[in-house]
Order: C-alpha cells, then sequence, then structure tokens
C-alpha cells in the first residue's frame, strides 16, 4: 500500500504543474471575460476569404503543438515518477530539484501571463480591422479602390482608400467596452453612454480615460502617404487621415482635424469629402504605386 502512496504522490506531484498552468489561464479567461468585451460581436461579421480554411490550419497547428507535448509527456513521465518515487522511498527530499521546479513554474506562469495580455491585445486589434474592413467593401461598390495592411517605414497603414475625391488613410483603433462602464452609466448594464467616445479640443474622451496619440499616429501616417505617394507619383497627392473606433459611439464636442468615426459611418462620410479632386488617370497612378508596394517585399521599408 505504502509503495502505491508513493507512486500516487509522484504522479500528483508531476501534474500539480499542469494544473497551476491551466489555473493561471482559467483565472486570466475569467477576470477578462468579467471586466471587459471586445466592441464588435465577432459572429455578426462578414468571413473574410479563406476563413474557413483559415480556423482549420489553427485548430491544426494547436493539434500538432498539442501531440508533440504529449509525446513528450508520454515518453518523460515514467522516468519522472520513477526518480520523485525513489526520493520519497528513501526520505531524501530534493530541495534543488523543487526550488529548481518552482522557479521554472513561476517562470512559466509569468510568461502565460505576459502572452495571454499580448494575445488579448492582438484579438482586439484583429476583430477591429476586420470589422473595418468589412464596412469598407461598400466603399469598393461606390468605385472606391481599397487596400489593407500596407506596409510603411516600420509601421503599416492599416486600409488606404483611393478614389476621385482624394487618398484616406484609415487608421483602427480596438478599445475595450470596459464592463464597469456600464455598471456605472447604467445599473441594468445596458447604458449606452458607457459605449461612447467624444472629440473634444484634441482629446479622445472615453468613459473612464483619454487619449491624444491615435490622434497624433493618424496625422503622422497621413503625412508619410502623402509625402510617399507625391515622390513616386511625380504628382503632389494629398492623404486626408480617418481615425475609427469600430464598436463605439463616436460624437464631437469641438470640431475634430479630420474625421473621426465609427466603422459604420466609413460608407456614408468618405464620399462626402473633398480633399483632392484626382482624374481618372491619377487615381490609376496612385493604385498602380499602392499595389506594386503592397505586392513588392523590395519596396518594404523604404
Amino acid at each position: 500500500m505504502t509503495d502505491f502512496n508513493n507512486s500516487m504522490l509522484s504522479v500528483a506531484i508531476i501534474l500539480s504543474s499542469m494544473f497551476a498552468t491551466v489555473g493561471i489561464m482559467y483565472g486570466l479567461l475569467k477576470y477578462r471575460d468579467a471586466t471587459i468585451k471586445l466592441p464588435v460581436d465577432r459572429e455578426q461579421l462578414a468571413r473574410i476569404p479563406a476563413y474557413g480554411l483559415q480556423q482549420q490550419i489553427q485548430d491544426l497547428q494547436m493539434d500538432l503543438i498539442g501531440s508533440m507535448l504529449m509525446g513528450a509527456m508520454i515518453v518523460s513521465l515514467p522516468f519522472a515518477v520513477s526518480s520523485i518515487k525513489a526520493h520519497i522511498t528513501i526520505g531524501q527530499f530534493p530541495w534543488i530539484s523543487v526550488i529548481t521546479g518552482l522557479m521554472g513554474l513561476a517562470y512559466c506562469g509569468f510568461k502565460t501571463w505576459k502572452n495571454f495580455s499580448k494575445l488579448t491585445k492582438l484579438r482586439l486589434g484583429h476583430t477591429a480591422e476586420i470589422a473595418t474592413a468589412n464596412e469598407l467593401i461598400g466603399l469598393q461598390a461606390l468605385g472606391y479602390q481599397v487596400f489593407h495592411d500596407v506596409q510603411a517605414d516600420g509601421f503599416n497603414i492599416d486600409h488606404l482608400v483611393i478614389g476621385k475625391n482624394g487618398v484616406f488613410a484609415i487608421e483602427t483603433k480596438g478599445r475595450h467596452k470596459r464592463n464597469k462602464d456600464l455598471l456605472q452609466t447604467n445599473g441594468n448594464g445596458n447604458g449606452s453612454k458607457g459605449y461612447q467616445v467624444f472629440y473634444k479640443d484634441g482629446r479622445l474622451n472615453f468613459p473612464s480615460w483619454t487619449e491624444t496619440k491615435p490622434i497624433e499616429q493618424a496625422e503622422r501616417q497621413a503625412k508619410w502617404v502623402s509625402q510617399w505617394l507625391t515622390k513616386a507619383t511625380g504628382t503632389p497627392v494629398t492623404s486626408t487621415p480617418v481615425l475609427v473606433f469600430p464598436g463605439w459611439f463616436v460624437t464631437s464636442q469641438t470640431k475634430p482635424p479630420f474625421p473621426v468615426l465609427n466603422h459604420k459611418q466609413l460608407v456614408s462620410t468618405i464620399p462626402k469629402l473633398k480633399t483632392q479632386a484626382l482624374t481618372q488617370q491619377q487615381v490609376d497612378t496612385i493604385i498602380y504605386q499602392v499595389a506594386q508596394r503592397c505586392l513588392s517585399k523590395s519596396e518594404v521599408g523604404k
């Protein structure tokens, strides 16, 4: 019976590390779901090309990683159990191994927290850009040419829209909706003001925080587009910045320097902007230069 107990204790010690990591992940998920939510319902977005294949590839990649880890565990588990059992049987506590294991577990826990935080931000950004891209399909139906993820000098332009009324550099910003803001606005959790951002005197005012960097970033990137296209086409090109917050109700208390919009306002707003009158030949030239940059790796970073 003692031998069986020692074996069970050995297995429990080994599995505890796995449960600890899983517990950290579960706690992070519960905390995220209890405090924030995506600004746009991912299930309501139109499917992008090859979406089904992308999901299958991701699932198979996870299955592959899981199979590799499972194989390593199956091979190493008997040796680990035997080693721990031997230490328990002879009554010598392996302090060095325990300390090393705890240090490794703490490091893995920290990496899990850090990667989870990064994954949460990437998930938010991905959802926001897909939501904006879905709305820009409506502009394509009106004759605009739309490019996504245009590589620049160390950064990227989320969306570039080209039409006869100008060139528009669209910067998409994903911002989580915080559950506490809704509860403070309306006790039943359905208050719309908790999802409102308004522009005033150079600042973006969210329910519980303010920002200025997105405005500066959008202006800086549009300026880069203007300089690049002017040089590439040989004619002056003025790019207009557009800042988009998908899923947020956007209003302005003072006039912003450029459009600050909800993603669903893009189709109705951009055709009304008269920033630069372009001929069809100029439009075609600009489209050619942007397409070359998107297709040619040699252009990236120049």
